[in-house]
């Protein structure tokens, strides 16, 4: 890939600003209930970066139709690195709260964009393979971040990883600057003059799809971002690093599976069946990391839902990419993207009330019952579908 590729430039500065956000995130539990939290406070701080996401969403993806997708990543960013900042000088719950609100604006606009860019800029063959290595570009941070924070946090200690985690996302900002549109794609990038047809947007399709991102998004939230550390933390007595070491172990996964969609998964990436699939192998994870007992087994019980998530990931962002029309594929990623934050509102919150309640097995099986059955769902909604050519 040319240095001057797009795609190249785009990942280069998502892999700081996600980098900046992997290594906050596994140790913002324990940062929050360092700050004499309740386990149902410390969810609410975890809830609270959705929701603002679930408001900015759709109109962050209406803003990327009509300025164009570079002005509106870069205001996402700036938005992470000041969330960053007043998370690291936080002295009080509201303070932190209001900065993961503010990082959730940033995160819905720059996300938004970029993935609509990706889809515009990617050849009509290898529009799944650019999604796959644009989300890799995330999940190579989700290797590095969790691990760094955790040193970072036993060295200097839980505030100054905000402080590194700016500075990374600055450095995203910069690269985003030297960004340049392919010609090809210019007209694309370009603000959009044409209207919105709802209908087309509100697809039954195009909902289905879109709970599955809720679904994707609900499990790294109340299992990977919450669940893991505070259950490997109370009930393991796991350290930062170990539970740092978790979340690289499972991001690298991710990132191998992702990495190894070749042209004859081109297609298969885009179909239901495959949605279905991954969403059983998540549910069937989830419950095997019930059965967790000390560091090891949690880190070995972790592969497998690496693996269900890497099949996950790229799915419904490809299959949007083939039903959504091209002039309403920035709003249609950000319904899909408001759908799917709403995951991150409960995913937390429910963790940390049942861990109030004294049920911590309860979310392992609960989460894994609700993954299984919309697995049912996606099979039946699309048992006779065949993928459209928006192209």
């Amino acid at each position: 890939m040319r240095l001057e590729h797009p795609l190249l430039m785009l990942c280069l500065a998502q892999f700081c600003e996600s980098l900046g956000m992997n290594l906050v995130n596994p140790m913002m539990p324990l940062y929050a209930y360092s700050l004499n939290m309740s386990y149902t406070m410390v969810g609410v701080v975890m809830s609270s970066f959705g929701i603002t996401r679930l408001f900015i969403e759709v109109p962050g993806g209406l803003l990327t139709d009509k300025l164009g997708r570079k002005r509106v990543l870069l205001l996402g960013y700036v938005l992470s690195v000041t969330a960053h900042l007043v998370a690291g000088l936080a002295q009080a719950p509201i303070e932190l709260v209001l900065s993961r609100m503010v990082l959730g604006i940033g995160s819905a606009l720059s996300l938004t964009a970029s993935m609509t860019h990706v889809i515009e800029i990617a050849p009509d063959a290898k529009r799944s393979r650019y999604i796959a290595i644009f989300q890799s570009t995330n999940s190579i941070s989700g290797i590095v971040g969790p691990t760094l924070g955790g040193l970072i946090s036993e060295g200097f200690g839980l505030r100054a990883i905000f402080l590194v985690s700016a500075i990374i996302s600055t450095m995203g900002i910069l690269l985003a600057l030297r960004m340049k549109r392919p010609e090809e794609a210019s007209e694309r990038d370009a603000p959009s003059q044409s209207g919105i047809k709802l209908q087309e947007v509100f697809d039954i399709k195009i909902i289905v799809i879109s709970i599955s991102c809720f679904m994707m998004f609900f499990l790294f939230t109340s299992i990977r971002s919450t669940m893991i550390p505070l259950y490997g933390s109370n009930e393991l007595g796991l350290s930062a690093l170990q539970i740092g070491l978790v979340f690289s172990v499972t991001s690298a996964i991710i990132v191998c599976c992702l990495l190894l969609v070749n042209v004859k998964l081109e297609q298969a990436l885009r179909q239901a069946s495959l949605l279905t699939l991954s969403l059983l192998i998540c549910a069937s994870s989830v419950v095997l990391l019930s059965f967790s007992v000390d560091f090891t087994t949690l880190l070995v019980f972790s592969i497998p839902l690496g693996f269900g998530l890497s099949l996950l990931q790229p799915t419904p962002f490809a299959m949007i990419s083939d039903y959504a029309k091209p002039e309403n594929r920035g709003v249609t990623l950000g319904l899909a993207r408001t759908i799917a934050d709403v995951g991150i509102i409960l995913g937390s919150t429910l963790v940390g009330w049942l861990i109030d309640v004294g049920q911590p097995l309860l979310v392992f099986y609960l989460i894994a019952a609700v993954l299984a059955l919309f697995s049912a769902v996606t099979w039946y909604v699309f048992r006779d579908q065949h993928v459209p050519t928006n192209a």
